[in-house]
């Protein structure tokens, strides 16, 4: 198994060179930075001052939402250290990605817009996806998926590819997650064209090779750290200690053959195409 890890600069030429164009993923440390409510490496209870109240909702091992709870309520059960059942409840609270949402992380990003920022290595223009011509900034602009990941130790998310053609960030805030990443290449023995094997609990009748690979990266991120995940990669991870996490997904222009290749082959009529092509 591989860490790809960068331990040093990298600027957003590079960055789209050498990972954008090659669909190359990228693990970058200490390179966002955090102040506020999320400057705290362990403790979740600045978040729990400033959010307490929200109601925030509750997702299954992949994307499935469960229920709602109060993020205080949340936050009490994981740093009390009670036992969950499983699978462990997952907080994935979203900005807007769609025209008919009920529960929406926009105020709090609004919140927290002085207390994070982007890598510096992200392009700062020249995005189909959400459409941004220049001067973008995840933290005050809208994107797909963007999203404050919270989960209690043991907390995980099933291997999978994430959809739109997109590529993602995830920014680690608080505590430690591993992440594992698969090629595009390995799908043959990782998915059959309706689910993809879970890694934890593998069918192997189902599956019968997915033994065969082996991921290309598995890697610990530590608060302050981002990965980069290229469009088709199949990824999983597991919170190891309680987790706080910021992510977002999207299309640059060096990609805008594949995301039109997408579009054609119908993804024009999702709704969070739908949504951020209105926008």
């Amino acid at each position: 198994m591989t860490d790809r890890s960068l331990m040093s600069s990298i600027d957003q030429k590079e960055f789209i060179e050498s990972h954008l164009a090659r669909n190359e993923p990228l693990v970058a440390r200490d390179c966002f930075p955090r102040t506020g409510p999320l400057a705290s490496p362990r403790k979740l209870d600045l978040l729990a001052q400033r959010f307490g109240s929200c109601r925030v909702p509750v997702f299954d091992a992949l994307f499935e939402m469960q229920h709602t709870v109060g993020f205080g309520d949340y936050v009490s059960m994981v740093e009390g250290g009670r036992p969950c059942d499983e699978p462990i409840p997952y907080v994935r609270w979203y900005a807007r990605q769609r025209h008919f949402q009920m529960i929406c992380a926009d105020g709090a990003f609004a919140e927290l817009a002085e207390s994070w920022a982007a890598p510096s290595w992200l392009p700062s223009a020249n995005y189909v996806f959400p459409p941004i011509e220049e001067n973008a900034d995840p933290v005050r602009d809208g994107f797909p998926a963007k999203g404050i990941f919270v989960c209690a130790a043991g907390g995980r998310t099933r291997l999978h590819v994430d959809p739109w053609a997109s590529d993602a960030v995830l920014c680690q805030v608080t505590g430690e997650k591993r992440l594992v990443l698969y090629p595009p290449d390995a799908a043959e023995f990782l998915s059959d064209g309706e689910a993809v094997v879970d890694l934890d609990h593998p069918d192997d009748v189902r599956f019968p090779g997915w033994r065969a690979v082996r991921p290309v990266m598995d890697v610990t991120l530590s608060p302050g750290d981002a990965i980069f995940i290229p469009a088709g990669w199949f990824h999983a991870a597991v919170a190891l200690t309680p987790s706080v996490s910021i992510t977002w997904n999207f299309v640059h222009e060096v990609n805008a053959d594949r995301f039109a290749a997408y579009l054609e082959s119908g993804g024009s009529t999702d709704p969070t195409v739908r949504y951020f092509r209105a926008t």
